[in-house]
């Protein structure tokens, strides 16, 4: 059958329309069309070909939401609000920044593709942008990066909730960023529920190693926390905190 002609409609034969419509999809014999291939597909399904639904359910996990309904969760999650973390636009999300975490951490910093796996773990990152693998993140497109901010080796930055990072910040090494936040009650726990709450770090901010930043944890600008530290509550621009829970040890000029 030639796939350039639209003959394939009319066809009764649903192995046929099967055929065509995965080549379709896959681009072999034409330029890739998938609205075209998922037109054929469901007529090949209607048809009772066995392989066809399963390959319709694919190609819907893999396509981005575009209903509003679906972003519901989503929206949740970015808002603080309790949501289910098994929802299935949050799951493709979820997979890509495990793939895309995959790959980048295969690379090192003077390989060529790292600024490209950089960018395709998180979108719109400045060039000036440096982060030391390993690195591990959520969802990377729930990172705001500002410029030339300086991640050490092994971040872990939780991005259900939105991280962002002012320009010119150091994190050091072993850092972990977490917005994600399980129920107290225990019985909530048991379901696939949380919260998400933002992590915002200013400007010219220096974290030491192994430090931990709790949800919903606000660093003013200029500010250094010492290594080791667990930031629990906000901590103001201009000073200096350490500890666990951190603490403001003195302001600086």
């Amino acid at each position: 059958m030639d796939c350039n002609s639209n003959s394939y409609l009319y066809e009764s034969d649903a192995e046929t329309l099967f055929s065509v419509g995965r080549r379709f999809l896959n681009g072999d014999c034409v330029e890739k069309d998938v609205a075209k291939a998922k037109e054929i597909l469901t007529k090949a399904a209607e048809l009772g070909h066995p392989m066809a639904s399963k390959l319709l359910e694919r190609i819907k996990a893999e396509e981005p939401a575009t209903e509003a309904d679906d972003m519901t969760e989503w929206n949740k999650m970015r808002s603080g609000e309790l949501y289910d973390w098994t929802n299935p636009v949050i799951d493709r999300s979820l997979k890509h920044s495990r793939l895309a975490c995959e790959r980048f951490n295969k690379l090192g910093i003077d390989h060529d593709g790292y600024r490209e796996a950089l960018e395709d773990l998180i979108p719109g990152v400045p060039k000036s942008v440096t982060i030391l693998p390993p690195f591990h993140c959520d969802h990377g497109n729930g990172l705001h990066l500002g410029e030339g901010v300086f991640v050490n080796y092994n971040g872990m930055f939780l991005d259900a909730g939105n991280i962002t990072i002012g320009s010119r910040t150091l994190i050091g090494p072993n850092c972990s960023l977490y917005t994600p936040q399980h129920p107290i009650d225990y019985m909530q726990r048991r379901k696939t529920n949380e919260t998400a709450l933002p992590i915002v770090i200013g400007e010219d901010c220096w974290l030491g190693g192994n430090v931990t930043v709790c949800p919903g944890v606000t660093i003013g600008n200029r500010t250094v926390i010492g290594a080791g530290s667990v930031v629990t509550h906000d901590i103001p621009s201009d000073c200096m905190a350490a500890g666990n829970p951190c603490k403001v040890i003195k302001h600086l000029d």
